[in-house]
C-alpha cells in the first residue's frame, strides 16, 4: 500500500506497471471497483488474481487530519491537525509492505503561510511555523506507526522528497520546465538538501519500530529532464498543448519512479 500525495500516486502506476509486464495473464490484473485511476479519486485497489495479492493507494496530502473551521463570517477555511493522523489510517493497518510520502503540499499557499491553519486539539494557532508544523505531524505518524504496526509482520518504508525543477517561477507562477532533455550535471540544485528530510531522519531515528528511508532526494536532483513538462494528458487527446501551467515536479513513466520501487525490491531481497 502507497499512502501519500500525487508523488506517491505516480509511483504507484510505476509499481502497476512494472509488476503488469511480468503477468503471464494481464487480464487477471484489475482495480476491484472498475475505477479508472484519475487525480480526483484517493483510493485504489488493483488486484493480481494469480499471486493472491494487491496494489493499493490511498491518497492523505500531509499523512495528518485535514478539516475545516467555520470562520466569524460563516465561511469555511481548511485547518490541518499535526497532532492527529489522516482518517485513512485505517485501511493502513491492512498492508503488509506499506510506502509513504508526505512533502510537496507543505511549501505553497495556506501550508506555508500557517495563518490561522494549524491545530493541535481544540486551539488553532492564530500564526504558526510550517517546518515545525512539518516536524509535529511527522512525529505523530511516527507515534501512529509504533502503536499499529507489528514490525515482525510489517515492513515500512518512507519515501523521500523528490525535487521539481522549475525555471522562472513555481508552479502556480509561470514557472517552466519545457525543453530539458539531458539531467543536472552542475549547479546549486545538486547540493541542496531539504530541511524536511532532515527532519524526516530525526523522526525515524527517534521511532521504536524500523522504517526504511528510501532516499531519494539527491537521486532526483539531476533529473530536470524527467518531468511531464507541457506533455500531459491534453497532449494525448489531441488538444492544443499549453505551456502556461506546466508540471515540473511530477515524474514521466517510465521514468524516475520506476527506481524507486527498483530500491524497493532491492531492499525487499536483501530483507
Amino acid at each position: 500500500m502507497l499512502v501519500g500525495d500525487s508523488m506517491n500516486r505516480n509511483q504507484f502506476e510505476s509499481m502497476l506497471c512494472l509488476l503488469r509486464e511480468g503477468l503471464p495473464d494481464k487480464s487477471k490484473m484489475f482495480e476491484i471497483h472498475g475505477r479508472r485511476i484519475t487525480k480526483g479519486r484517493g483510493y485504489y485497489v488493483f488486484k493480481f488474481v494469480d499471486f493472491k495479492c494487491s496494489v493499493e493507494f490511498v491518497r492523505s496530502h500531509f499523512l495528518v487530519k485535514e478539516g475545516v473551521r467555520i470562520n466569524a463570517q460563516g465561511s469555511s477555511n481548511p485547518t490541518l491537525s499535526i497532532d492527529v493522523i489522516d482518517k485513512t489510517a485505517g485501511r493502513w493497518k491492512r498492508a503488509d509492505i506499506l510506502v509513504f510520502n508526505t512533502g510537496h503540499w507543505w511549501t505553497h499557499g495556506k501550508t506555508a503561510r500557517g495563518k490561522n491553519y494549524y491545530k493541535e486539539g481544540d486551539y488553532l494557532y492564530p500564526k504558526f511555523d510550517a517546518v515545525e508544523a512539518y516536524r509535529r505531524a511527522l512525529r505523530t505518524w511516527g507515534k501512529w506507526i509504533d502503536k499499529n504496526v507489528n514490525p515482525k509482520k510489517q515492513l515500512v518504508f518512507y519515501r523521500g522528497y523528490s525535487s521539481a525543477h522549475f525555471r522562472g517561477g513555481d508552479w502556480d507562477s509561470g514557472g517552466t520546465c519545457n525543453g530539458e532533455t539531458e539531467p543536472v550535471l552542475r549547479g546549486s540544485i545538486l547540493n541542496n538538501y531539504p530541511v524536511k528530510m532532515k527532519i524526516v531522519e530525526e523522526v525515524i531515528q527517534e521511532m521504536k519500530n524500523p522504517v526504511t528511508l528510501l532516499n531519494v532526494t539527491s537521486l532526483t536532483n539531476f533529473r530536470k529532464d524527467g518531468h511531464p513538462s507541457i506533455f500531459g494528458k491534453n497532449v494525448t487527446a489531441g488538444m492544443k498543448v499549453s505551456s502556461r501551467r506546466q508540471d515540473c515536479s511530477h515524474w514521466c513513466l517510465p521514468g524516475v519512479p520506476d527506481a524507486w520501487n527498483e530500491l524497493i525490491y532491492a531492499s525487499l531481497v536483501q530483507h
